[in-house]
């Protein structure tokens, strides 16, 4: 009984010793599991619009903070929000343990992407403005980038790696 014991400490020694080197390895899997859901929301928005010949929104569930998830909807009233009337498309709720999204999109007043029938970003005020910036996923030290062009073509970097070109 004495050896079991003796040899149960020394593994959970050994596990408490190797589990903070396996920390980075997670959340980079938390943080690419994240970026890689809104990548797919973002293509799912351009294709919809093309499809649908409408304007399609993405937007945070709450307000401004994109870590809690997003929608993806027609915008009928074009207020940035989900409202009676607006057709939901998909609704993705964030359940990233420690995910921080810093968005930096060109019109800042509200957080939102919007594609029109051509599957290029607008802004909400005018379809000759693009919504074109980025979105840094980021859980501990583990980012990555995504970064939307004038048209609406996406893109993922990793701004740590490839700060020249990120």
């Amino acid at each position: 009984m004495i050896e079991y014991l003796a040899t149960l400490v020394i593994a959970a020694i050994l596990l408490l010793m190797t589990s903070s080197n396996f920390r980075p390895v997670i959340d980079r899997s938390r943080v690419t599991a994240a970026m890689s859901e809104f990548h797919t929301a973002i293509l799912l928005a351009r294709a919809e619009a093309m499809r649908r010949q409408t304007r399609i929104d993405v937007i945070p569930l709450d307000s401004k903070d994109w870590s809690k998830g997003w929608l993806v909807l027609i915008d009928v009233n074009n207020n940035q929000q989900l409202d009676a009337g607006d057709v939901l498309l998909h609704h993705s709720q964030s359940e990233t343990k420690g995910l921080a999204v810093e968005a930096k999109l060109r019109d800042s007043k509200k957080s939102y992407l919007a594609f029109d029938t051509s599957g290029r970003p607008r802004s909400a005020a005018s379809s000759q403005i693009p919504q074109i910036g980025s979105f840094i996923f980021a859980v501990s030290a583990q980012r990555l980038k995504i970064i939307i062009s004038f048209l609406g073509r996406v893109r993922v970097c990793d701004p740590d790696k490839d700060s020249a070109t990120c």
